[in-house]
């Protein structure tokens, strides 16, 4: 069957390169992040000084997006480690169902932070 030759079909040192690339690819995103997070703090006034700050709502963003990109990460990763197709379309399925609860929730607290001019408390960017 298919599904059975998937272990077999993909050599371990394609799945080590493919794995080794999305760690590379991930870091590179990381330090992406934290630039995108320096200069929003640079550019902006410190909270306490304005709470309905545009930046507030940048910092917000940036960590769903920040949250959404390390959840194709790890996809992916999940994805090399499948040992058959049936695997692979499981992993997708359980994704796309995560993301799409995930994305509801984001943009339910965007829209509040939007109107309310502040993101709801608690809510904060990840420091790097």
């Amino acid at each position: 069957m298919v599904t059975d030759q998937l272990s077999r079909a993909v050599p371990y040192e394609v799945r080590d390169f493919a794995d080794r690339s999305v760690e590379q690819a991930k870091k590179a995103f990381d330090g992406f992040i934290g630039v995108v997070n320096a200069a929003i703090d640079d550019e902006s006034p410190r909270p306490a000084e304005s709470p309905a700050s545009a930046a507030n709502l940048s910092r917000l963003a940036v960590g769903f997006a920040e949250r959404n990109v390390q959840g194709a990460f790890e996809l992916a990763h999940n994805m090399l480690h499948a040992t058959d197709l049936t695997q692979m379309l499981e992993l997708q399925r359980v994704f796309l169902e995560t993301q799409m609860k995930a994305l509801k929730s984001q943009m339910r607290s965007l829209e509040r932070a939007g109107a309310a001019g502040s993101p709801p408390a608690g809510v904060t960017h990840k420091a790097k």
